[in-house]
């Protein structure tokens, strides 16, 4: 009996110490980091840093933590940041932010709110942190700009994966949300005279992207990774009486462009075209030839309201149909990569 009383003494002494170690470890490394980030020329601070949760947790809560990159313009505090884990699985991370934050990006401070916001991270059980995979849970959110207008959504899951048996730095990403309300100036631009839902019935999207580097902690650092590639299995909007479907692939050309193709199908079609133009994205001279090429092909389909073309990227221009609607978006900021 005393042998096995000094087993289980010696057994908790021990989980004790592991659990001390772990949780100075877990503070140094939050402290460490906020010191790296000041020596890259951030502004990073933060007013506490806690950890809680002996025996069987790591609790790491920071209070009053403020991060801005002079150089990009962007800014992210909040009153209180929790990084939660279990003992045994110091890899696999929950990450809960609060109820309240603020964003400031180079055009304005926005206010984000919401219900519940949190994210579980699973990375590689090794010293580079290379993420494994990953999912955010959005609930309630308002994001409200410095002048009062309001947007936000219901609910959102973001999900990512690295994907199976592929080549280092491609993850399967997936996206769905429900109940996605614009901002009013923004609903203001696209609709007429308040036809369209104040919200975004859903969006969906999902698709395999291939990054020039896997996500780990030095590339969100020091060089974010690039989109080289990405597969679109599907994308979707329904807003109203309008309904979006698309998927493709695209991968960047030599000089960081998108290079590809997305088929799309688009019901009440005409409808987007009236909003794309009264947004401004494009010009009235434009919207009546977009309606008359897109119209033939809708029409030879069999269903005037219905259409189905492709989207194609090439030589650093867009095409609906036959028709140029702008420049390629960049995938890849570095030309020639």
């Amino acid at each position: 009996m005393r042998i096995l009383l000094a087993i289980i003494i010696l057994a908790a002494l021990g989980w004790g110490g592991y659990w001390y170690w772990s949780a100075k470890s877990r503070e140094s490394a939050l402290a460490g980091w906020l010191e790296e980030r000041r020596a890259a020329g951030w502004i990073a601070s933060a007013d506490d840093i806690t950890i809680n949760g002996f025996p069987n947790r790591i609790d790491a809560i920071v209070t009053g933590l403020e991060l801005a990159d002079p150089n990009s313009g962007w800014a992210w505090s909040a009153d209180r940041f929790e990084i939660l884990s279990l003992s045994y699985k110091p890899h696999h991370l929950i990450a809960v932010w609060p109820g309240e934050q603020a964003i400031s990006t180079p055009f304005e401070t926005l206010r984000l709110s919401s219900n519940n916001f949190r994210g579980s991270l699973i990375f590689e059980p090794n010293t580079t942190l290379a993420l494994d995979r990953a999912t955010l849970e959005l609930d309630a959110v308002t994001l409200t700009g410095s002048n009062g207008d309001a947007g936000g959504l219901k609910h959102a899951i973001l999900a990512i994966r690295q994907t199976e048996g592929a080549d280092p730095g491609t993850y399967d990403i997936a996206f769905d949300a429900s109940d996605l309300r614009l901002a009013k100036s923004l609903t203001d631009r696209f609709s007429a005279d308040g036809d369209l839902p104040t919200a975004i019935g859903t969006v969906k999207m999902d698709t395999t992207v291939t990054f020039d580097k896997k996500w780990n902690r030095e590339t969100f650092e020091t060089d974010m990774p690039e989109i080289d590639a990405l597969s679109i299995a599907e994308l979707s909007a329904t807003w109203g009486e309008l309904d979006i479907r698309g998927r493709g692939d695209l991968e960047a050309d030599s000089s960081g462009l998108a290079d590809g193709e997305i088929r799309l199908r688009a019901r009440n079609w005409e409808e987007m075209i009236d909003m794309a133009k009264r947004s401004g994205a494009i010009s009235s001279s434009l919207s009546g030839p977009m309606k008359t090429g897109l119209g033939l092909i809708a029409t030879l389909s069999g269903d005037s309201n219905s259409l189905r073309a492709p989207l194609t990227f090439e030589d650093g221009e867009t095409r609906l149909g036959p028709i140029r609607v702008g420049k390629a978006p960049r995938l890849h900021r570095t030309p020639g990569y």
